[in-house]
This record gives C-alpha cells, sequence and structure tokens, in this order.
C-alpha cells in the first residue's frame, strides 16, 4: 500500500437535499428536456430525511481510520454540519463540502448534473483525496466498527459480491433496446445493467456483483483509465440523469483491480437495510447486531408516521454522542 495511507484514507459521500426548492426548480428545468427514464428522476433519489447526520456519525464513532470527509455536493451543505466541529465532536477540518464545479474542474460544461453515476465517475478529481477512499452514499451507515482491514489486506483492495455471467443479462438488455426503439419508451437504468457494461468494456465475459455498502476504491486505477479513454468518459458524464448507456464506474475500477491481481474477492456482506415499512422491525433489532458491518436507510421519506420516528429515535440513541445538537433537539 501507498506509504501515505497505510493508518488513514478518507471517505467520500455523494449527497443531496432534494426538498431544496432552488435545486428543485433546476432539475425541474432540465427534467422537461430529458427523456430520461422514470427511475433515474424519481422524487425518492434525491430525497434528504437526515441521513447524512447518522451516515457521518458512524463515520466519527466508527472508522477510527478516516482522515478526512469529504460531502460532494451541488451549491449546498447539510443545514448542522458545522456543529460537529463547533461541538468538538470532530476537527475543524475533518469534514470538507465539495461543490459539483470543484468535482467537475475541467469539465464544467457537462454540468449541472443529477446523475449519480456521471458524480461517482468524477470522484478522483478532488483535489487531497487519499489514494485510496471509502466511497458511500447519503443513506448508507457504519452499523458496527470498522478496520483499514476490512478494506485493504495485504496491498490489495476486499471487494465483496459473487460473479455473474454476463450473457443471459445482456441479451436482455439488447431486448429491452429493441423494444425501446420500436415504442419509443426510455429504458431504465439499472443498477445491474452498468454493473455488466463495466465488465463488457473491459471484454470480460462474467461480471463481479457487487451490492450497496462503502466501497474501497483506488484513485489512480480509475482515473487513468478514465483519462486513457476519453469517449467512455465523455459518455459517462454527458447525462443529465442515469441512462442506460452508462458504467458502473466503482464496479469498473473493481474489474480493473481484479484483471491485475490488486483484489480480494469475498463473499457477499449482510446489510442491515431499510427498505420499506416491512423491513422496520428487523433493522431495529439488527442496529445491534455485530453480525452486520453496515447499514442503509432507504427511502425514510416513505415510511408511515409512528415508523419514522421509531426509527429516527433508534438512530438517534445509537449515534447521540456524535449528533449536532440541533438535530437532537429537532426530534425531540
Amino acid at each position: 500500500m501507498r506509504a501515505e495511507n497505510k493508518k488513514q484514507i478518507d471517505v467520500v459521500i455523494a449527497w443531496v437535499d432534494g426538498d431544496d426548492a432552488q435545486l428543485k426548480a433546476k432539475r425541474a428545468r432540465y427534467q422537461k428536456t430529458s427523456s430520461a427514464a422514470s427511475d433515474a428522476t424519481s422524487s425518492t433519489r434525491f430525497a434528504s430525511n437526515d441521513e447524512i447526520y447518522y451516515n457521518l456519525a458512524s463515520i466519527l464513532k466508527y472508522v477510527p481510520f478516516c482522515r478526512h470527509i469529504y460531502i460532494v455536493s451541488d451549491g449546498q451543505q447539510p443545514e448542522f454540519i458545522d456543529e460537529f466541529a463547533k461541538q468538538g465532536i470532530c476537527a475543524g477540518d475533518k469534514i470538507k463540502i465539495i461543490d459539483h464545479t470543484e468535482l467537475f474542474e475541467g469539465y464544467e460544461q457537462f454540468l449541472p448534473t443529477f446523475n449519480t453515476r456521471s458524480i461517482e465517475t468524477m470522484l478522483w478529481n478532488i483535489a487531497d483525496v487519499s489514494d485510496y477512499f471509502i466511497y458511500m452514499n447519503d443513506d448508507f451507515f457504519f452499523n458496527q466498527s470498522a478496520t483499514l482491514e476490512d478494506f485493504i489486506e495485504k496491498d490489495k483492495l476486499i471487494l465483496h459480491g459473487h460473479w455473474r455471467n454476463t450473457a443471459a443479462l445482456n441479451a436482455k438488455l439488447n431486448f429491452r433496446k429493441a423494444k425501446s426503439k420500436l415504442l419509443g419508451t426510455p429504458i431504465q437504468p439499472r443498477h445491474t445493467i452498468a454493473q455488466m457494461l463495466s465488465a463488457k468494456v473491459l471484454d470480460m465475459d462474467q461480471f463481479f456483483e457487487i451490492h450497496h455498502f462503502p466501497h474501497i476504491v483506488d484513485k489512480t486505477i480509475l482515473k487513468n483509465y478514465l483519462l486513457q479513454h476519453p469517449q467512455l468518459l465523455e459518455t459517462q458524464i454527458k447525462y443529465k440523469f442515469r441512462d442506460v448507456a452508462q458504467v458502473n464506474p466503482i464496479t469498473l475500477m473493481n474489474h480493473l483491480k481484479i484483471q491485475k491481481s490488486q483484489a480480494h474477492l469475498r463473499a457477499d456482506i449482510a446489510v442491515n437495510y431499510l427498505k420499506n415499512e416491512d423491513s422496520v422491525e428487523s433493522f431495529l433489532s439488527n442496529l445491534d447486531n455485530s453480525d452486520y458491518k453496515y447499514g442503509c436507510i432507504q427511502s425514510l421519506d416513505r415510511l408511515n408516521s409512528d415508523s419514522y420516528q421509531k426509527v429516527t429515535a433508534a438512530m438517534t440513541n445509537k449515534f447521540s454522542a456524535y449528533l449536532p445538537s440541533s438535530l437532537l433537539t429537532s426530534a425531540n
């Protein structure tokens, strides 16, 4: 491993406050001229319900090897973000806001973007980010204590997932393309398709499928490949909303590491998921289960009031010593 990364690495989080009126208006303007599929423009994709604070608190509590936390956003910052430092929860320079204009420096013509895959494609462009860093969405959190060895072992990245053949999925994609051409309807940009395409561009006939949890990223290998393939890079970042033509840049990086024998492949890992009303009770019980190292809160905005209160109370209790006091006050 590179010397400067032996003890500490950074964490990068993609975040958006979808309820912000200015951002809503900007997104609506581009949606009117976009042919993006419905999954790419769904309002819940941009919703924010304080998950970012639980995310940050979990890193501060459970990730002692984290150097800096970079929050990537579009002209926004979480309302109570300054309180982490003011309350002495972390150092003043621990949490840094990275605007899209900084992330897309040199590629500003592709802004604005509302596309997670475009944003993930440009993470290597964050100034001073560590050579290896952990990437996670704002609705993820660490459920238990983590070590650097959970992500890197003997100079190799640890990747959790399983192999899948590309043939069947590629056949389905070709069928959907033909149907789309006939009916004039856009193809839903599914997560699995993007992963399959990230192997296909490397001439691999199978792909290592991953699921939602914090991922370790090698900045240099992703940066070098994209800069050596400028047409792919442009295709990745030109779409305002997710598109079926895009690859998953995280699995692209994974496949590059696999091809170079620089990865340890491990089985899928259990994640404490909150997906809907039916998963609330299991989610709450697993908050103290050491078998679940990571958690994910999806669509918190879609829970009924009682379930919402149960979840926020449990998360607040779990991370109370690491949360802004204004958030704790608003929760009571």
